[in-house]
């Protein structure tokens, strides 16, 4: 009951301003993190082919597959 009295009866309702402003912060912020994304995996990825080489080639998976069978 004293909280009814401090803080009245009725439900606070945000403007519409702080509705679009916190909609568009969002959205920025959902997009930066998109483009950080994405440029980190422009960058380091495509845009390095020794890095792409070495990813696909690990040396301790290079000849996985000869082993197997030379085993065999």
């Amino acid at each position: 009951m004293h909280c009814v009295i401090i803080f009245g009866t009725s439900n606070w309702v945000p403007s519409d301003y702080l509705i679009y402003l916190v909609l568009i912060m969002g959205g920025l912020l959902t997009a930066g993190v998109a483009m950080s994304v994405f440029l980190f995996y422009e960058d380091h990825y495509w845009g390095d082919e020794n890095f792409r080489n070495k990813l696909r080639f690990h040396t301790s998976h290079r000849n996985l597959s000869k082993q197997d069978t030379q085993k065999i």
